[in-house]
């Protein structure tokens, strides 16, 4: 399938867009003919620890590999820490761009919403209290800010984000996102067995926090994959993601709680 790509605004920052990945669209400007697919849009938020050490092109890859399995791909972008998306500036961008996509036409009704690291925190902000029912996916994620920020997870970058919201006398805890059994009808967590940016303490508290919550989890251990090798095609470790994204069973170790 041939793809294309075009951009969405949702905000007056450069920073404030969406990525629109799918079927090319005719040059005579007539409806696009493609075969019916049954394959569910995907949303993707990138990580870089909110300071944009990767943003929005760096999932390119992954969202050609998504399109070419029958999906419709949007990526967001947000302003990084240091230009507007301290807390809670970023997170208000990514509720601010999913209300857009969920106003248009239909096209990203059901969507999978995938976050790899420190953007699984911002598409958890964005969804919490909602009670939308949204099939999430976490790549490797960094949620619980006040543990990621004991571990040093980012060298410290959990800390920039919060800068004015800890000056102001406010907590890690009430940047970390608490999601109620209703705001998501599964929730499915990846992790990569060599990760060399999130350590196994986090994930392991994360996945403990989010089983008193109630919610319904799927967790996945990839063995010999890092961080990066989750979103990269290029990467053994992404076609496991690429199967659970698509609703298949993924070939590396599966548990449901």
């Amino acid at each position: 399938m041939s793809t294309a790509f075009g951009h969405l605004r949702y905000g007056p920052s450069a920073w404030q867009r969406i990525d629109l990945y799918g079927p090319a669209e005719p040059e005579d400007g007539t409806a696009p003919v493609a075969e019916p697919s049954q394959a569910a849009p995907v949303v993707l938020v990138h990580g870089g620890f909110w300071r944009h050490d990767r943003t929005a092109q760096d999932l390119e890859p992954l969202a050609f590999a998504l399109t070419e399995r029958g999906h419709r791909v949007a990526v967001l972008e947000y302003r990084p820490s240091w230009d507007g998306g301290a807390w809670p500036g970023a997170a208000e961008d990514c509720q601010a761009a999913l209300r857009l996509l969920g106003q248009k036409d239909g096209t990203w009704d059901g969507a999978v919403l995938v976050g790899h690291s420190a953007g699984a925190h911002l598409l958890l902000a964005a969804l919490q209290g909602q009670a939308g029912g949204a099939r999430v996916v976490l790549l490797a994620p960094v949620t619980d800010l006040a543990e990621a920020a004991r571990l040093g997870v980012g060298e410290g970058a959990v800390d920039v984000f919060l800068a004015e919201h800890l000056a102001a006398g406010g907590a890690h805890q009430e940047a970390t996102p608490v999601l109620a059994p209703a705001d998501a009808s599964s929730v499915t967590v990846v992790s990569a067995r060599e990760d060399q940016a999130v350590p196994e303490e986090l994930t392991r508290h994360q996945l403990g926090r989010w089983a008193e919550d109630g919610l319904r989890l799927t967790t996945v251990s990839v063995p010999g994959a890092r961080h990066m090798h989750l979103v990269n095609p290029q990467r053994p470790a992404c076609r496991t993601v690429l199967e659970l994204i698509g609703g298949g069973a993924a070939t590396a170790r599966k548990e449901d709680r």
